[in-house]
């Protein structure tokens, strides 16, 4: 007892035994047992972090924001990839909540999927990343989808430009929806026609249906591709195609990624906050472990700004940020 509450700074102790009790445990390199404080009702001081794929740059500044606020606070990161497959995933939150952990931050793989609601019920506090749990009502951290998506395709516009066509993978996902929705909105709002968006999964699905697209009548003269994957899809496929980007096609994506600045041309894409939203996800779910929350779920949405470079038809040194006028429901920055 007097080991422990001298491990742990009870007032209790005397200095004289405390300094006796510290020299033991430096001669026997003690070190705590963490599995026995849990198993007694103390925190792990360890929090869950399951995203969709470790490789993808936009989840590994995520990660790393959410790995860098974590140790600020004394707390460890599980981090665990879903491959965007629910069962994986599903059997990494059951692992996790029974090491224990303190809470999980997590970016379902589908949003839908019953064993959320199973998930959001229980006793582990839990906070979405990019991505809210269709089905059930937990903390979540996000950004401005919709006006980011018309953000983007108004700066076509502006161009000029009116056969813009969307094209979307992972269409299935709240965020991507959401974004195929804000270019509707911008295209009808401008009276220009709106075709269905063009959906690719792969680089032979990419190249087959922009193959088509580009030997119709109505071939685009702009593209919007809406997250970082179906904008490396299309690049690699006109390049296949001998398409000239911001030449033949203008082009503007949803998601920046660092090596954007190394193709020719540049390539202007709408920015997400990923670190930002790593570091409020994660502040928040430790809010929610110390209990310093009595709301039932809070939601966060962040804004988000257009990075100009060349791809869009725009010239060298015209290069800037506009920034889409986000409503913040709640700011976690004290």
């Amino acid at each position: 007892m007097t080991v422990s509450r001298t491990i742990n700074g009870h007032p209790y102790v005397t200095g004289e035994t405390a300094k006796k009790v510290r020299a033991a445990i430096r001669r026997l390199s003690y070190r705590p047992n963490h599995a026995a404080r849990v198993l007694t009702g103390q925190l792990s001081r360890s929090i869950g972090l399951i995203v969709p794929d470790i490789a993808d740059t936009f989840f590994s500044v995520v990660s790393h924001a959410v790995q860098e606020t974590a140790r600020e606070s004394g707390y460890l990161v599980w981090l665990a990839a879903s491959d965007e497959d629910p069962t994986i995933e599903a059997a990494q939150v059951e692992m996790m909540t029974h090491h224990p952990v303190d809470g999980i931050l997590l970016v379902p793989a589908d949003s839908r999927n019953g064993y959320l609601k199973t998930l959001a019920s229980g006793t582990t506090p839990i906070v979405t990343i990019d991505r809210p749990i269709e089905i059930a009502t937990t903390d979540s951290v996000g950004v401005e989808n919709r006006r980011g998506a018309r953000l983007a395709v108004e700066h076509l516009i502006q161009h000029g430009y009116k056969k813009i066509t969307c094209i979307a993978a992972n269409s299935h996902l709240l965020t991507v929806k959401e974004r195929i929705a804000g270019y509707k909105e911008s295209m009808r709002r401008a009276k220009l026609p709106c075709p269905k968006e063009l959906r690719v999964s792969s680089p032979s699905a990419a190249k087959s249906a922009l193959s088509e697209l580009f030997g119709s009548r109505n071939r685009p003269d702009a593209l919007f591709t809406t997250n970082n994957s179906s904008t490396i899809l299309v690049i690699e496929t006109l390049q296949q195609l001998d398409i000239e980007m911001g030449k033949d096609v203008a082009l503007v994506g949803f998601d920046d990624v660092a090596f954007f600045t190394l193709i020719t041309p540049p390539v202007t894409a709408v920015r997400q906050p990923a670190a930002q939203l790593g570091n409020i996800a994660a502040r928040l779910l430790l809010q929610r472990i110390n209990g310093e929350f009595k709301a039932s779920s809070i939601r966060t949405v962040l804004p988000v700004s257009l990075t100009i470079r060349e791809s869009c038809g725009c010239k060298k040194g015209d290069a800037g940020t506009s920034k889409a006028s986000a409503q913040i429901a709640l700011a976690l920055i004290d």
